[in-house]
């Protein structure tokens, strides 16, 4: 049986619930942003541009995007507790369309559908960081060079990213 208690907590909760979709819209109206020479990282405030390798952005809850001088400081930041719930997308530069040594702005891929080689040869602005990629084959082939191991984005960890370094 329904109790006033019951209706009038389902009227306080309309509001919130009218909301619920909201959320889902900064997903897809994200877009990555081209990282130029004026832009510093997020986490830890170098030029972005200046260095070699994989970089990684980060759309927020409040409309901005950060940018970030690797895939380590990326996945850094993201893995906060305080940072987990204003992220609405994760982007990292994808390694099967674009070089190690330059990437380019215009080869991002959501963070959470590459794959990562990690404990690879290559240096970037973080040391090792974890090199992603959209084709699993790709990493394939970069591990035959540059040493390392593929896993994907829910494989990530700390230890992962230690490994990396």
């Amino acid at each position: 049986m329904t109790t006033r208690r019951d209706i009038i907590a389902f009227l306080g909760a309309l509001p919130i619930l009218s909301l619920a979709g909201c959320g889902q819209s900064a997903t897809t109206d994200c877009q990555p942003i081209v990282l130029s020479d004026a832009r510093s990282c997020a986490l830890c405030g170098m030029t972005i541009s200046s260095f070699p390798g994989p970089k990684g952005q980060a759309c927020v809850d409040d409309g901005n995007t950060l940018g970030f001088c690797s895939t380590n400081d990326l996945l850094s930041w993201a893995w906060q507790p305080d940072s987990k719930p204003r992220i609405s997308a994760l982007y990292v530069h994808d390694l099967s369309h674009t070089r190690w040594q330059s990437p380019s702005d215009d080869a991002w891929i959501e963070a959470a559908k590459a794959v990562y080689v990690v404990g690879h040869d290559r240096e970037g602005a973080m040391g090792h960081s974890p090199a992603p990629f959209s084709r699993k084959k790709d990493a394939e082939h970069f591990v035959e060079a540059h040493g390392g191991h593929v896993l994907g984005f829910r494989e990530l960890d700390w230890d992962a990213l230690k490994a990396s370094s």
